[in-house]
């Protein structure tokens, strides 16, 4: 089987935390994701498992499979593949993973039928590729920019890294935001004072707390960039000087340090390219902002304060705050660009007014309503309604690198070009699957629905569900994330005002919290939104959901069974003329490394 080139991949699977995009631009039919968390849960998931030993170590490059000629590499597939379990909630399993490469392949053999049904064409695929096109060029431009500044990784760098990765440091922290919080608290320790004794003054404990300030194991790879090298750097029984990292100010103590048995040399080298990307990514982070600040700060930007003005009050007239009137989590109310949103906001003012000026280059440029619209998909529509400024100053920075992308004719970049062909396939799916969903609708005929479909598809299910859970009480949503980042990092939350506990009951759906407490992940402080309650930090520490009644509407069985039936006979129609190959043993290797070793 051909492989494909190591060179037109290599930049593609660095991305880091700074990228100057935040998502996928919304559409009516496309599956939203976050790429940062995508990307960190991809590097978590694919480098801290144990290695299976074998002669030829999977490679992110091999080709995994190929559909009629469309190629994907290891690489396309654990992206995706993380991208469903997070998107899902579901567990990695042979099966889920053996139905993921089989989405992928039906992807691409319906988009091969959407194209010769004419789908390309379609208003919804051409935008879309346009929004992919000028993302993935100002994306790819800034991975070689920060190729460019960071210096290339020694054996002996990626050596070190790859040690301190098999460690588990188990550390107490004394945490603030403000610095000078920590000065006394540092004094007493170089007096000599014990650690635990200082937290518990420090933190004001009611009673002594043997557990004061303690965070318990952390990983290199898994903590804030700051904290793990202050952590993993400072030997056992010390304390560090006070840290700055992006949630505030610590002091580290390391209070014990658990080294692997053996460090091999195979394991090494068959984790080295994983470990260096890790560290690439942990590089990219610490000069990305700093390359942003002074890119940005050399452009001679002017504001027109009037047009500023003007979009302030079109933004705040858009109809958006309904999506807040049902409780959800604040990671959602922190809400998107909808294409009506977008379209609303297009329809109240010229495309050519010009928000600001800039110069690049020594070319004077304007940064317009126009060019604000395009960038709306990767903006946060929260953002815009608050901090108008900031949220213009980020379009205006993605303008900026797409005009330095295109500068330099990133749009003829290979590695662009197969981001597109991805999203194109994608798209074309779901317009084709759309397609073939409303003539199935359409359909009047009766049909028959087998058991085995009737039984999985019950329109409506009663639940009870037992929970025990508390709520802090916030005056804004960036109160509620500070609280929660507090929290995390070792504060009780019994001493915060309007501390509220529930045990473990029976909740009723109607009560306000019900479906703040469905959705939040157990033992995870979440920051939410209630439209009784406003913002809050909610942990749910114990859940139960059971089935106590179901109930079937044969119409809607019928409906979805239509159009189960109708999308299943294309495919089926496709794969028996389509020229299928997969790569079985690496598809195999995938799973054992994946799994963990026994």
């Amino acid at each position: 089987m051909s492989r494909l080139s190591r060179s037109d991949e290599k930049k593609d699977i660095q991305r880091k935390e700074m990228m100057p995009l935040e998502r996928d631009p919304s559409s009516k039919i496309q599956v939203r994701c976050s790429r940062l968390l995508l990307f960190s849960m991809v590097c978590v998931m694919m480098f801290i498992r144990c290695s299976p030993e074998k002669e030829a170590p999977l490679s992110d490059f091999d080709l995994l499979f190929d559909v009629n000629g469309v190629e994907r590499t290891v690489y396309d597939f654990e992206s995706t593949y993380v991208e469903h379990l997070i998107a899902t909630g579901r567990s990695d399993t042979r099966e889920e993973r053996s139905a993921h490469l089989n989405k992928m392949i039906d992807d691409i053999l319906l988009a091969e039928s959407a194209v010769q049904k004419g789908l390309t064409n379609h208003a919804t695929y051409q935008s879309a590729l346009q929004h992919q096109e000028r993302k993935s060029m100002i994306d790819t431009y800034f991975v070689d920019q920060m190729e460019e500044v960071i210096e290339p990784l020694t054996d002996e760098e990626i050596r070190l890294a790859y040690a301190k990765r098999q460690r588990k440091v188990f550390i107490r922290q004394l945490y603030s935001k403000n610095p000078a919080d920590l000065e006394s608290a540092y004094e007493e320790l170089e007096l000599g004072e014990n650690f635990v004794d200082v937290a518990n003054r420090f933190y004001e404990t009611a009673s002594y707390d043997s557990l004061a300030g303690y965070l318990g194991p952390v990983s290199y790879f898994g903590i804030d960039d700051a904290v793990a090298e202050a952590a993993y750097s400072t030997p056992q029984g010390e304390y560090t000087k006070p840290i700055r990292s992006r949630l505030g100010h610590h002091i580290i103590y390391v209070e014990y340090i658990e080294f692997p048995a053996l460090l091999a040399e195979d394991e090494y080298q068959y984790r080295k390219q994983g470990v260096a990307s890790q560290l690439r990514l942990r590089r990219q982070r610490t000069v990305s902002s700093d390359y942003i600040f002074e890119l940005m700060s050399g452009l001679n930007v002017e504001t027109n304060r009037d047009n500023i003005l003007a979009l302030q009050d079109a933004i705040a007239n858009l109809d958006g705050d309904r999506i807040l009137e049902e409780p959800q989590l604040a990671e959602e109310t922190e809400t998107i660009w909808t294409d009506d949103r977008v379209e609303q906001l297009a329809a109240s003012m010229a495309s050519d007014v010009v928000l600001a000026t800039y110069v690049l280059n020594d070319q004077p440029y304007e940064f317009t309503f126009g060019e604000y619209i395009n960038w709306l998909p990767y903006l946060s529509f929260q953002e815009s309604k608050v901090r108008l400024g900031a949220s213009v100053g980020r379009g205006m920075r993605n303008q900026v690198l797409y005009e330095l992308a295109a500068d330099q004719e990133y749009a003829s970049d290979e590695r662009v070009k197969k981001k597109i062909e991805q999203r194109g396939t994608n798209l074309l799916s779901e317009l084709n699957q759309y397609e073939i969903t409303m003539a199935a609708i359409r359909d009047t005929s009766k049909v028959e629905v087998p058991e085995s479909f009737r039984s999985r598809m019950i329109s409506s299910r009663d639940v009870l569900m037992r929970a025990a859970y508390w709520t802090l009480p916030a005056e804004s949503m960036d109160d509620a994330k500070t609280i929660k980042e507090t929290i995390a990092q070792g504060t009780d939350p019994s001493g915060y005002p309007g501390f509220r506990e529930r045990s473990y009951a029976p909740m009723d759906p109607k009560e306000a919290d019900y479906d703040l407490v469905m959705k939040s992940i157990l033992e995870t402080p979440m920051v939410a939104y209630s439209a009784d309650q406003g913002w809050m930090v909610l942990q749910v520490n114990e859940r139960d959901v059971t089935e106590v009644a179901t109930t079937t509407k044969t119409t809607d069985l019928e409906r979805s069974f239509k159009v189960y039936d109708a999308i299943r006979t294309e495919i089926d129609s496709l794969r028996a003329m389509a020229d299928i190959n997969i790569n079985e043993q690496r598809f195999q290797e995938m799973y054992n490394v994946w799994s963990p070793r026994k």
